[in-house]
């Protein structure tokens, strides 16, 4: 199943408001529970007994990663980033 989650991230300074960030995210049955990753970000997962809890896990995750590269002066990808990049190494 593909859904679209939006999750906020990046309020580091007092006053600074959280910017908006909207993903695909991919969610699979798997060992008897669900199985979310985002493509966009390599690595972020997550895992829940049913499909909302590993939904609500994997936007955690995301949100996470967004600050995770916010903190180190990292870009922060776009949806569909991995595939627009992946798209012009073939080429």
């Amino acid at each position: 199943m593909r859904l679209l989650v939006i999750v906020e991230a990046g309020a580091g300074k007092k006053g600074e408001k959280m910017a908006t960030h909207c993903y695909t995210v991919l969610v699979e049955k798997e060992n008897g529970g669900y199985r979310a990753h985002c493509p966009a970000l390599p690595g972020c997962r997550s895992y829940g007994d049913t499909k909302k809890e590993a939904v609500n896990n994997i936007k955690l995750s995301i949100s996470y990663r967004l600050e995770t590269l916010m903190a180190k002066g990292k870009p922060i990808p776009k949806d569909g980033d991995l595939a627009r990049s992946s798209q012009q190494r073939a080429q």
